[in-house]
């Protein structure tokens, strides 16, 4: 047993002390095909490259009429960043799926690339965000959105 609290602290101890980044993001509109909602979602990222991070979320998207039960976005992101000057662009593409907590039998693949800009901490961008419903026979939406994220 003391083997294994040994063991998980010191792998506690390894990912507080590594690239791990906490990621906090509000949607405040993503609105097309009839379709208008916002989103909270949260995860983590961790640089493979100084460029380049990979990571996971989860989060919750919900009409803004509240007249369905929400959506539970679950999705990988890989990040592309660079420095220009004082700016700080960066490229995003999420993909996952989303949880449909109304009609249990159907949810969304998701894909959603995003553009955007770092300001020290904080960032902000747009994007396009895609689903595809499952099954097949339930069609595709498609969507702009905004997002405004905090990183810890």
């Amino acid at each position: 047993m003391k083997k294994l609290l040994l063991s998980g602290a010191l792998a506690t101890a390894v990912l507080s002390a590594s690239a791990i980044s906490p990621f906090l993001e509000f949607q405040p509109l993503q609105a097309g095909d009839d379709f208008t909602a916002f989103n909270v979602q949260g995860g983590f990222t961790s640089k493979v490259h100084p460029n380049i991070a990979l990571g996971l979320g989860l989060g919750i998207t919900e009409k803004w009429d509240f007249d369905n039960g929400p959506l539970i976005p679950i999705f990988g992101r890989a990040e592309f960043s660079g420095r220009f000057q004082n700016l700080t662009p960066f490229f995003s593409f999420d993909v996952g799926y989303e949880i449909n907590t109304e009609h249990t039998d159907y949810g969304a693949v998701l894909v959603n690339p995003m553009i955007g800009l770092k300001f020290g901490r904080w960032y902000g961008g747009i994007g396009y965000l895609a689903h595809c419903w499952t099954p097949s026979h339930a069609g595709t939406t498609s969507c702009f959105n905004m997002k405004i994220g905090y990183t810890f």
